[in-house]
């Protein structure tokens, strides 16, 4: 069953039915897409996706407004599979809320209007009504298909031979804002929630869009897009799939082992496994973070630890582990400066994180009780 919007007395914020074509770019544990909206509001959203994350995940959001681009971080409060997830705000920057609130509100204007179709001569000249939708040919809709099917198979050959440049149709040359116009005209026109009458395209438009996504991604984030382009000229050109399969089946084989290593608590061993996942994937937050932690156990590498879970957070902010683990690494090392600072940041991100919360409390009242026997010491030295 769809979601309604609920009554505005239940909300502190009210929330509308989205546009039909109101599609949100999200990020969340690592997981990049993009997703139709159903429901908006100043509060939070509603998103349709089959793999939503779970209940308390940290998810970043952007999405275009006729008002600007808007970028945001929320909470997923409710988690459906293969239904979507509502999304509560817990930051969003003073110009943004002033984006999506002026959007929000001509929205709300046009969906109070009566339902009821004006009437013909009331219609502007230009207008297209359903009428005049449902008059368009069955040859012309036939050859609009044709056209799209066409498409779509030149693009699923390009994801084998081609360039992220060639599959968002951009240059090398291209900012980022152009490739991000053409990520959301291609997702508008591939999502595979725009095709759901069309069974036997589904499977190729979901494989066509990961790939899109990931082109997306690349090139929209400067270190990614230096390192692809060192990657094309070097190898003249750069299939996306073809000649990566073996590097990465290497690599799935060297996780394996590490896991196993792991899971024998063999932290030695699975440290020489998780550097050969570095080696042929330095960007992977999570190799980074695998291999803090098994850094961690053992003294003499503690120092290579911190550089290692610094290096995940920043390939990937979100992941909350990853600062809890960092935290725990650091109290241990009597860094406590440091330690209070990764559990702020994570704090910043989820603000009822109860370990976060929790560890930051007791830290700020040992620094208090040492404040007083300082004060004291400091007292009996003048004396003396």
């Amino acid at each position: 069953m769809s979601m309604q919007p609920e009554p505005a007395t239940r909300r502190k914020y009210a929330r509308i039915r989205a546009p039909e074509r109101m599609w949100i770019t999200w990020k969340s544990a690592g997981q990049t897409s993009t997703a139709r909206a159903e429901v908006m509001g100043l509060g939070g959203f509603y998103l349709c996706a089959k793999k939503p994350p779970s209940e308390g995940s940290t998810i970043e959001l952007i999405f275009n407004l006729p008002t600007g681009q808007v970028c945001g971080r929320g909470i997923v409060r409710n988690s459906t599979p293969g239904k979507g997830m509502g999304i509560q705000f817990v930051q969003l920057r003073p110009e943004d809320r002033v984006k999506l609130n002026q959007y929000l509100s001509r929205q709300e204007v046009s969906q109070k209007a009566p339902a009821v179709a004006p009437a013909a001569d009331s219609r502007p000249a230009n207008s297209h009504s359903a009428t005049s939708q449902l008059a368009i040919s069955p040859r012309r809709e036939e050859a609009a298909q044709l056209r799209f099917e066409r498409e779509l198979r030149r693009l699923i050959e390009l994801t084998g031979k081609g360039t992220y440049y060639q599959l968002l149709g951009v240059t090398s040359e291209s900012p980022r804002s152009q490739v991000k116009r053409s990520y959301y005209s291609l997702a508008r026109k591939f999502h595979p929630d725009n095709h759901v009458g069309n069974r036997e395209l589904i499977t190729p438009l979901k494989n066509l869009m990961t790939v899109i996504t990931e082109a997306y991604t690349t090139l929209e984030n400067e270190e990614k897009r230096a390192a692809y382009d060192k990657c094309l000229a070097a190898m003249g050109a750069f299939s996306m799939h073809r000649e990566m399969t073996e590097s990465e089946k290497s690599v799935e084989e060297w996780l394996k082992r590490a896991n196993e290593c792991l899971r024998a608590k063999n932290f030695v061993g699975s440290i020489g496994w998780l550097r050969k996942c570095l080696e042929a994937a330095p960007e992977q937050a999570l190799y980074h973070a695998m291999l803090a932690r098994s850094l961690a156990t053992l003294s003499q590498y503690r120092n290579e630890a911190i550089e290692h879970f610094q290096k995940a957070i920043d390939l990937d902010p979100w992941r909350e582990s990853v600062y809890v683990q960092f935290a725990e690494l650091l109290e241990k090392m009597q860094l406590s400066g440091r330690t209070r600072a990764v559990y702020t940041k994570l704090v910043e991100i989820n603000p009822t994180h109860a370990k976060a919360c929790e560890r930051l409390a007791a830290l700020e009242a040992e620094e208090k009780g040492k404040r007083p026997s300082a004060l004291i010491s400091g007292l009996f030295g003048r004396k003396t």
